[in-house]
């Protein structure tokens, strides 16, 4: 009995070394009962941005429906791409994810060196959506959008604006100056690594145009410091209930909008999407998350795992046609 208790004993060690071993190589992820510990929720852009502020909002829920913190970690910089390769090359089990938006769909087409494959990835939902807005100093001369625009064709070489050079921004502006007839070829661009610093920058006169999400800067237009003349949305937003829409300003041609979601790195078990999905689908019917989101000028905007990868393989080739 002893020799045989003897044998079992050493097989079962060899066992469960080998299953340590196993787990512990890379692409391999056992996810049953996700979560069980904090997730890292990693944001692209600087904090103060449109970004940021969504995650700032939207984490407490997931946190609330998922049992665990969900943290929300700042990766600026490297148009994206430090922060998309973190997340990309993560162990797959569901505990480092990023908030996916169109950075993603336009750095893929925008850059000539591109060692990102957005499709290499496992996506989540679409969780929600927002207007952008074109912002110029509190205390500018100019109240719509077309006297904004008269300055620029008079004095292009005064006319300064940010951006996150070579990013979707880049492309959104150039779309709008292209729409209104501004030559950028006497303009100059000024980097910044989210609407955060670059909305300061126009709020310190440093800057004559800003922009991006709607929700990034709704609480510098009440204050003063910062003049919203239009937003991309079909209709006109509660935050900003005064701001025309880029139709009413003049410009119906320009009616991109922003979106966020959620992606993982390639691997990661459907487990993990499966519940998060779940989790999205929740708080659409939660009023809380309905008030909270529109208080950040953003609305739900839900699409499944599968149909999110179609829009964003969709969106980037509507991307590479702006591009071009």
């Amino acid at each position: 009995m002893l020799p045989n208790l003897g044998k079992a004993l050493k097989w079962g060690t060899l066992v469960a070394v080998f299953a340590a071993l196993v787990s512990a190589l890379p692409g391999v992820s056992h996810a049953a009962g996700w979560p069980k510990k904090a997730i890292q929720w990693v944001v692209v852009f600087s904090p103060g941005g449109g970004s940021d502020t969504i995650a700032r909002v939207l984490t407490p829920h997931l946190s609330r429906e998922l049992g665990v913190p969900v943290n929300v970690i700042n990766k600026p910089g490297g148009n994206q791409i430090p922060a998309i390769t973190y997340v990309m090359n993560s162990r797959p089990d569901g505990y480092t994810l990023i908030q996916e938006q169109q950075a993603a769909s336009a750095t893929k087409v925008m850059l000539k060196s591109n060692p990102i494959d957005i499709g290499n990835r496992t996506f989540g939902p679409l969780i929600a959506g927002g207007a952008n807005a074109i912002v110029v100093k509190g205390d500018a001369p100019w109240n719509t959008l077309k006297d904004m625009v008269a300055f620029a064709k008079k004095s292009p070489e005064k006319f300064t604006y940010w951006r996150v050079g070579g990013s979707f921004t880049e492309t959104i502006h150039n779309r709008f100056f292209e729409i209104a007839g501004i030559d950028t070829s006497k303009t100059k661009a000024v980097d910044y690594k989210g609407a955060g610093p670059g909305n300061v920058a126009v709020a310190g006169g440093h800057v004559t145009m800003g922009g991006g999400g709607a929700n990034s800067i709704v609480s510098m237009h009440r204050s003063g410091d910062l003049k919203a003349l239009a937003v991309t949305a079909s209709s006109r937003i509660g935050a900003l209930p005064k701001v025309p829409t880029m139709a009413e300003a003049g410009y119906p041609q320009f009616d991109l909008f922003s979106w966020y979601g959620v992606s993982g790195p390639p691997g990661l078990p459907a487990e993990v999407m499966q519940k998060m999905d779940e989790v999205v689908r929740k708080l659409h019917k939660n009023p809380e998350f309905l008030k909270d989101m529109d208080k950040l000028a953003t609305f739900p905007f839900y699409k499944p795992p599968a149909e999110t990868r179609k829009h964003v393989l969709k969106e980037a080739e509507f991307y590479k046609t702006l591009v071009k």
